[in-house]
């Protein structure tokens, strides 16, 4: 059974969609992550230099 074009792209677009979105949340969850080491880094710096201030 021979797929209709309308179908074919259907397809297409739902894969294509499927594969921006999976794209996009993993890059946003990559940056939050890298986001909060530096913050923990930042947090551990000022800390550090308050300590060594006193």
């Amino acid at each position: 059974m021979q797929e209709t074009p309308a179908g074919s792209f259907m397809r297409f677009f739902l894969g294509f969609t499927l594969f921006i979105s999976l794209s996009v949340g993993l890059t946003v969850l990559v940056n939050s992550v890298t986001v909060r080491q530096e913050q923990e880094k930042q947090t551990a710096a000022a800390v550090a230099a308050m300590l060594e201030w006193h």
